[in-house]
């Protein structure tokens, strides 16, 4: 057989530091000050469209003036647009924590 010797690792082998890296306290408020910032215009953008009258529904349609106009309510706007949103986002998770469980436990 042919022996293949290399002169460098092909996966590199580093030790794992248990301590605290110095720069990352600095990182953490980096990350959370933009988590806040995000969840500050979000709810900003959703107070607009809920108290703003005819905002969702010029949002919903396009400029085409051949299609007809639609009138839609807040309850329609919503069974048809947040509920099929938190549905799709809680089947993610339930796939998620299948697969987290699954790989947690059989390998």
């Amino acid at each position: 057989m042919t022996d293949v010797s290399l002169s460098k690792q092909v996966v590199p082998v580093y030790a794992v530091s248990t301590t605290k890296a110095e720069g990352s306290t600095r990182s953490n408020l980096a990350y959370a000050a933009f988590i806040l910032f995000c969840f500050w215009a979000g709810s900003q953008f959703l107070s607009l469209v809920v108290h703003a009258p005819g905002v969702l529904e010029h949002l919903a349609q396009g400029n085409d003036a051949t299609r007809p106009h639609i009138e839609m309510g807040f309850a329609v706007s919503t069974v048809f647009g947040v509920v099929p949103f938190l549905a799709g986002c809680a089947l993610l998770g339930v796939i998620s924590l299948a697969m987290k469980f699954h790989h947690r436990h059989y390998f």
